[in-house]
């Protein structure tokens, strides 16, 4: 890991850098918090840091609202992700899976941790610990927020991802 350049961001390059640096921006959240993965990669997006991190700020603010986005569910459910819990159990976390025809179309370019209107960590690859965090950049944001919207669009609600209580 770099330190911050001049302009605050930070590269990271192995899965520590990307739980500790999520763990920190997760942890200034006050609206919201979107997430886009592939298959909410263990070692970074199922590691203890991250998802106590995910956990608090959701049970310790009621007006947040954490948004998870998946191309892939099967290897979450079969692994049993730490984050399914939570996912079937607060209202305010809300899951879906993206269409595949909308991946076929467009496909996932890099999995990322979006935070209120300036806070991102983004992995640029799937197949390594590749990207970097930033603060507060409000620009990038923008950007891969209406990245975030758009596959939202598209996307459906699963039934795994759900407990029905009657």
């Amino acid at each position: 890991m770099t330190e911050a350049s001049d302009t605050g961001v930070i590269r990271l390059n192995t899965a520590d850098d990307f739980t500790t640096h999520s763990a920190s921006i997760i942890g200034q959240a006050v609206r919201k918090i979107d997430v886009l993965a592939g298959t909410l990669e263990l070692s970074w997006l199922g590691n203890a840091a991250v998802v106590d991190a995910l956990k608090q700020a959701v049970l310790g603010n009621h007006r947040l609202q954490l948004r998870i986005l998946i191309a892939n569910v099967l290897p979450v459910i079969e692994t049993d992700h730490p984050l399914l819990p939570l996912i079937r159990r607060l209202s305010r976390i809300e899951a879906r899976v993206i269409d595949e025809q909308t991946l076929i179309k467009q496909p996932l370019k890099a999995e990322l941790i979006l935070v209120d209107r300036g806070g991102i960590v983004m992995r640029q690859s799937a197949e390594q610990f590749v990207g970097f965090a930033h603060q507060d950049d409000k620009q990038t944001v923008a950007v891969k927020q209406g990245v975030f919207d758009q596959y939202w669009r598209f996307s459906k609600t699963h039934s795994d991802l759900r407990h029905v209580y009657l």
